[in-house]
């Protein structure tokens, strides 16, 4: 039986040690990072740009992203879930919160307190950047 395939993009937006997270609705704190569903006929650059936009009004250039990670998950439901993530040079401002019936707050988290409340693949992702390309930068 052929697995189901989703494909997502995440964006990865830092400011110094802060990282852009969007924190879910619901009685318990997730956090998750911007993007979302690619669509038919849609690159997963084209769909974090889309969602970006929508998420937290952000408009995006190509050349703003850089293509960083994907990560793979075979979920209970036997979908594969490929999430796509990329890095911004674009420094943000402005973000807005456009979509309340999804998440309760956009907030620049330090990292490492992030990391708890990000689902595995986020998490990995972020430990990733900020132990092999953070220490680079400083």
């Amino acid at each position: 039986m052929k697995l189901k395939s989703i494909n997502k993009s995440r964006l990865l937006a830092f400011k110094g040690k802060n990282l852009l997270v969007l924190e879910k609705v619901g009685s318990k704190k997730k956090y998750t990072l911007p993007g979302g569903i690619q669509k038919k006929k849609e690159t997963d650059l084209k769909a974090l740009i889309r969602e970006s936009k929508e998420e937290i009004g952000i408009k995006f250039k190509k050349k703003e992203l850089t293509y960083f990670i994907t990560k793979k998950n075979v979920t209970k439901e036997n979908e594969e879930v490929f999430k796509h993530y990329f890095i911004t040079s674009k420094v943000i401002e402005g973000e807005k919160l456009l979509e309340p019936e999804k998440f309760e707050r956009i907030s620049w988290v330090p990292w490492y307190d992030t990391l708890d409340f990000l689902d595995k693949e986020d998490r990995s992702t972020v430990l990733i950047y900020c132990d092999k390309y953070r220490k680079e930068t400083k």
